[in-house]
């Protein structure tokens, strides 16, 4: 019952204030941000799995050099 008390005291609160609203957007902008970061590191989790993305990749990053590039790419 003191549960329900202090609960109802601190939602009058919230909403008397406007900041009930404001945890509502915080929420939401929170829930949102990770939805994105998920769906971002599930799409660059897939696009490596080719090896030769990869191996360009790794290319432009210049790990490899145009040498050892052609030679890898011919053996696959």
């Amino acid at each position: 019952m003191l549960n329900l008390i202090l609960s109802t005291i601190i939602m009058y609160y919230l909403v008397r204030t406007g900041d009930l609203f404001k945890i509502i957007r915080v929420g939401k902008k929170i829930f949102h941000d990770f939805l994105l970061s998920f769906k971002k590191e599930k799409q660059e989790t897939k696009g490596n799995n080719n090896p030769v993305e990869v191996l360009k990749l790794r290319y432009v990053q210049r790990e490899i050099d145009k040498g050892e590039y052609e030679q890898i790419l011919k053996n696959l």
